[in-house]
């Protein structure tokens, strides 16, 4: 059995809205003995989870075991993530609106999904982008129509706020190999209820990528990305399966299905942890919300069906063990048992292994016995 450091499950229980009496207990214990929390605010930082922590600890009454100085810098990071959060969703009802009215099919997922319906409160899960699904017949008007909102495709440099436009041609060789448009972006320049010249530079070029004019202006991007498909060969029927309009900051808005956005989550999970080499706990903390929510509208046959279609099941398998395991996310019992590797069988390539210890901050090599 491997066990955690106290950072690892601070991170692990704060990444998700809601605990039980049993994660508070935990989390309060945790959190009045020794802890290296610049490693955790690192984290934290890194998986934009601090708005999180910083509600847990609040929610508890714990603020006065934790230093000064952790709690200051939760509060800033905070506070620059909200301001970041309210531009994101006005400018997200300017483009579904501009969308609608068009009439181009649509729905939100990932980020603003979670943020806008799984959670208490949107604040508590930052967004780097949002991300909208179309049709692949509508990319051309969609483009028109971003631009004609003042997006435009290129790079912010958050060293001097500078944008510069570099416009992306939308050709059949993009809706071939590609299952998203090129990023459009568009920046704004707002007046802060805080002094923003004195957060530290490195939130700005990293996190939440913005600039400060000397005035205290504020120069936030926002970046959009508009999806065609949810993954190279996965079928147009299945990207819009389930879609449907969802109550989303008291508007009735387009959403990807709660069937889709489970299954898309756990696998985009997955695969992220060994591609970038690490865990992002949000990402779990967004399934165990999503699955709570959502637990009596989740298609479990058709979860089953896609994973084995896509070829996906391991990575589920694993996904929804550790759930359950750390968080008892009321994922099935049959359903686990039926995504479970065959261990006798041929190896299934996308079989990785536990996800889990790519979270870890230490080697760990198990130590086997030959027979």
């Amino acid at each position: 059995m491997i066990h955690l450091s106290r950072e690892e499950t601070f991170l692990l229980l704060t990444c998700r809205p809601r605990l039980d009496d049993a994660g508070d207990e935990r989390l309060a214990s945790l959190v009045r003995k020794e802890i290296d929390w610049a490693y955790v605010l690192w984290r934290a930082e890194t998986y934009q989870t601090i708005p999180l922590c910083r509600f847990h600890l609040d929610r508890l009454g714990l603020w006065r075991t934790v230093p000064d100085w952790v709690a200051a810098y939760m509060a800033g990071w905070s506070k620059l993530s909200e301001l970041r959060t309210v531009v994101q969703f006005r400018m997200l009802a300017q483009i579904l609106n501009t969308f609608q009215n068009n009439g181009i099919e649509h729905y939100i997922f990932k980020g603003a999904l979670m943020a806008a319906t799984v959670f208490p409160d949107p604040f508590l899960r930052p967004m780097q982008d949002l991300d909208i699904m179309v049709r692949p017949k509508d990319v051309w008007r969609v483009q028109k129509a971003l631009y004609g909102l003042g997006f435009k495709h290129g790079v912010f440099d958050p060293a001097n706020g500078h944008f510069t436009h570099m416009f992306r041609r939308i050709t059949k060789n993009t809706l071939e190999h590609k299952y998203a448009l090129h990023s459009v972006t568009k920046v704004e320049a707002l007046q802060p209820g805080f002094d923003a010249r004195l957060m530290p530079r490195e939130w700005r070029q990293r996190q939440i990528k913005s600039f400060v004019q000397g005035d205290g202006t504020v120069l936030m991007p926002v970046f959009v990305d508009i999806h065609f498909g949810l993954a190279n060969g996965i079928e147009e029927e299945d990207v819009w399966r389930g879609a449907g309009p969802d109550t989303v900051l008291g508007q009735s808005i387009w959403c990807q299905g709660p069937t889709t956005a489970l299954w898309f989550s756990a696998a985009r999970a997955y695969f992220e942890a060994f591609q970038h080499g690490t865990v992002k706990p949000y990402m779990l903390g967004d399934i165990d919300a999503l699955v709570r929510r959502h637990q009596d509208a989740i298609d479990w046959a058709e979860l089953l069906l896609l994973a084995r279609k896509y070829g996906f099941s391991s990575a589920l398998f694993y996904v929804f063990e550790q759930q359950r395991r750390l968080y008892a996310t009321p994922v099935p019992e049959h359903v686990i048992a039926l995504l479970m590797p065959n261990q006798k069988g041929i190896p299934d390539p996308g079989d990785y292994g536990d996800l889990i210890p790519k979270l870890l901050s230490r080697v760990v090599v198990n130590d086997f016995a030959l027979a």
